[in-house]
């Protein structure tokens, strides 16, 4: 597992490039809690900005994706 995954990933496609196992990344915290903060703030759209930062995590190379976003991405797929 990487982490933090947004800071690392440059990290994330190193690790999937020499390893034949799923890679796992975690989208901590405070990564979590910028976007929600900025978007509070009215500085950005948090959905786009959440599904930018997942997206960034998964074509880096992240087979797994934990993060606290996970029932706002699973909503916002769904709409």
């Amino acid at each position: 597992m990487v982490k933090p995954a947004g800071a690392y990933l440059d990290i994330i496609r190193k690790v999937k490039d020499s390893v034949q196992v799923p890679v796992a990344a975690y989208q901590v915290s405070g990564e979590y809690a910028m976007i929600k903060a900025a978007s509070a703030n009215g500085w950005l759209n948090e959905k786009q900005a959440m599904i930018e930062s997942l997206t960034a995590i998964r074509r880096a190379g992240a087979d797994i994706i934990v993060s606290y976003f996970a029932k706002d991405y699973a909503k916002a797929i769904e709409d």
